[in-house]
């Protein structure tokens, strides 16, 4: 309801309301702080919470995007570690755009490309320690952060390759 305004001109009026919409801006900033503690996406405080409610060793002095991929592994929950899952989590827990499994059976390992779209993904300390908790005792998983350069003229592309790098 707006009120006339020779009415909020008056003196005790004014400041009343002046202090009453200051009062309902920190209101409405202090509960956006508390509503982004539910996602764990925006969490800072809160992870300690989650940390908590996973089971997580809580780590006050670690980065947050390291204890938030903790928590979003923990979140996964004991699934299978089967090449659709693992593709998921190197796209989810390790930056990448796509994820590429190379399964080698007679050796009981598995090779994990995370491959960003003209960059290396960053995130692949994370994805690492994932696997360390969801990966069978007897299977190797090996993660490589990857990048899938393309080129954007023609005559890059027509003399065939050159030069392959890994690394």
């Amino acid at each position: 309801m707006r009120l006339p305004e020779f009415l909020t001109e008056l003196s005790p009026v004014r400041e009343t309301l002046t202090a009453l919409e200051q009062g309902e801006n920190a209101m409405a900033e202090a509960v956006a702080e508390k509503n982004g503690q539910v996602c764990v996406e925006t969490a800072t405080g809160g992870l300690t919470l989650w940390e908590r409610d996973y089971g997580l060793p809580v780590r006050e002095g670690a980065s947050l995007e390291d204890r938030r991929a903790a928590v979003r592994a923990a979140m996964l929950g004991g699934r299978t570690l089967t090449p659709a899952f693992l593709k998921e989590l190197c796209v989810t827990l390790g930056g990448g755009d796509r994820g590429e499994v190379e399964e080698d059976f007679a050796h009981w390992s598995v090779t994990a490309l995370a491959v960003g779209e003209g960059r290396v993904p960053a995130d692949i300390p994370a994805l690492k320690r994932a696997l360390e908790r969801l990966k069978p005792a007897h299977l190797s998983v090996t993660v490589l952060p990857t990048a899938d350069m393309t080129a954007q003229r023609w005559e890059a592309v027509t003399g065939g390759v050159m030069m392959e790098v890994w690394g």
